[in-house]
């Protein structure tokens, strides 16, 4: 009997221009995967998160992963691989644990991760490491907007802008 599979993608803002990791390109590595394992594909979710965090919580698809869980609509969730899930390692914890007590086994296409104590050792690294990337593409983003500010722009929707400095060309003699 085959395994019942949700296929999970989730794109973020520094996935922008790579292909390997845009929601086609991982949502055809679960399909790959679902199909080599011999699994029956009943629901493929992909969340783009640009503007969120993949650390959060408040995720629509994810929130539909673990409720699709709670009723007991699938027994495998099929990942890229462990930041797609999270880079959160406590959230990473939190959804795997969650999964778990539903029943719903998680595999990565990238990675295998046994229920041992070494397999849990890898995943909590790789999960720590992930968790390590988000918080430098954060501090790297902000370095680079403090920047943008100190050269002269403006930031409106977190897309600098060049200030104008309208008071020199508004200015009137009196």
């Amino acid at each position: 009997m085959s395994k019942r599979a949700v296929l999970y993608a989730r794109v973020s803002g520094d996935d922008r221009g790579n292909d390997g990791r845009n929601l086609t390109g991982q949502l055809d590595m679960c399909r790959e995967y679902a199909l080599k394992h011999d699994c029956c594909v009943v629901a493929e979710l992909a969340e783009d998160d640009r503007g969120a965090s993949g650390a959060s919580f408040e995720l629509p698809q994810l929130s539909r992963v673990r409720e699709m869980a709670h009723a007991g609509e699938f027994d495998v969730l099929i990942v890229r691989e462990i930041d797609r899930l999270s880079r959160n390692l406590a959230k990473q914890l939190i959804v795997d644990e969650e999964l778990k007590r539903a029943g719903v086994q998680i595999e990565y296409t990238l990675g295998e991760y046994p229920d041992t104590p070494e397999g849990r050792l890898n995943k909590h690294i790789r999960a720590t490491i992930a968790e390590y990337e988000r918080e430098k593409i954060v501090e790297r983003m902000t370095r680079g907007r403090q920047l943008k500010i100190k050269n002269g722009s403006v930031i409106v929707h977190g897309v600098p802008h060049m200030a104008i400095n309208l008071s020199k060309s508004t200015a009137r003699p009196d």
